[in-house]
This record gives structure tokens, sequence and C-alpha cells, in this order.
């Protein structure tokens, strides 16, 4: 399952196209489910939200599917997911910290979020959005807190439009250069390793932190 989920992952386009192919528009409703899971339930974090949005505006380019259509439905997605998040973390508060570990659910993801939220602040919910695993927890750690409301809509909505649009219309303008679709699992591979670094410098920052004392 494992090797099969990432063949998926790393040729996200292949599949995309054959999805489009046999069932057309429903493409719309498989994308936005996608994100909106992935934004709104801590359950489904390992869903592969950046390499998604590449091959979508990628498959966008030279299809039926309209680019904007498809930017303005993901981010009603992603905000809406982020929502939902924040709800059930506002529900269920801190209870869930002391949670076991399970092979659904991994406590410290939970943790890690917590510290970057921590951290950074409300920024972390814009720079989060870059940042698998990470982005579908901290709306859920941010509703535990119970932020502010109003501004957690602001910055959500901020982060989504970011996210969303930057990647959707970056791959529409450059996902089809033969290069790119040559590589495009490596690219797939760039594109998750840059994701990550905000967390490997905070957990560089943070071993630092712990020899010092």
């Amino acid at each position: 399952m494992i090797d099969q989920f990432v063949h998926i992952v790393l040729h996200l386009d292949l599949y995309l196209q054959s999805f489009f192919l046999q069932y057309g528009l429903w493409i719309y409703a498989l994308l936005f489910a996608i994100i909106f899971l992935e934004s709104g339930v801590i359950l489904t974090p390992f869903l592969p939200g950046d390499s998604l949005l590449f091959a979508a505006g990628s498959i966008a380019a030279v299809s039926a599917l309209n680019i904007h259509v498809l930017v303005i439905l993901l981010i009603v997605a992603a905000i809406a997911g982020a929502l939902f998040n924040y709800a059930i973390g506002a529900f269920i508060g801190p209870k869930i910290f002391n949670r076991p570990k399970t092979i659904w659910f991994n406590p410290e993801h939970i943790h890690r979020a917590h510290d970057f939220f921590e951290r950074y602040g409300w920024g972390a919910i814009v720079v989060t959005r870059f940042v698998p695993i990470i982005r579908t927890f901290v709306p859920f750690v941010a509703g535990v807190a119970r932020m502010d409301f109003k501004k957690f809509i602001f910055f959500n909505g901020l982060a989504a439009l970011v996210w969303i649009g930057g990647i959707l219309y970056l791959s529409y303008a450059f996902g089809q250069l033969p290069w790119i679709k040559a590589h495009f699992s490596w690219i797939v591979i760039g594109i998750i390793l840059v994701s990550l670094l905000p967390v490997g410098v905070a957990f560089v920052q943070q071993r630092l932190a712990k020899r010092k004392k």
C-alpha cells in the first residue's frame, strides 16, 4: 500500500489525466474533496496537496478544465476545510494532546504544530500552508487554543489564496514545458523537500536551543 501511494504521488499527472478522461468534470469534485480533507481532517494529513495542485494546474493548461474556476473552487475547499478543523479543535479541546499514538493518529504531529504556532503566531497559518502534514494540524491547534476567530478567518483566507492560487497558476504557466513533463516525479520530490524546509529549520533550532541549556 505504501509503495502504491508513493507511486501515485510521484505520477499524479498521469493518474489525474486518466481520471479526467474517464470521468470528465467530476475531477472538480475529486480535487475539492482531497483539498478539503487535507485541510480539515487530522486523520488525513498524508494527502498530497502540493503535488496535486501542481498536477491539476498542468492538466488545466491542456484540457477543458478552467483554471480560474479551479482556483476559486479549491480556495473555497481549503478555507472550508481549515474552518472545519478549527471548529473540531475548539470542540474537542486539549484532551486530544494526550491521546495515544495509533496507525491513524500521531500526537507528535499535534505537538509540532503547536510549537510551530507558538513560535510564529498568526504567521504560522500562512507559512504552514506550504508545509505538508503540519498545515493539517495548525488550524486544529488554533481551535484548541481558542484563538481569535476573526483573525483566524482572515489569515486562513490569505493562506488559502496564496497557496492555491500560487501553485495552480504557476503550474498552469509552466507545467506543460517538456522538461517539467519529463521530470515530473523529480519536481514533486523537490516540492516536498522545499515545503518541509521550515520544519527542518525549526527542528534544528529547537535542538540547538536544548543543547545550550
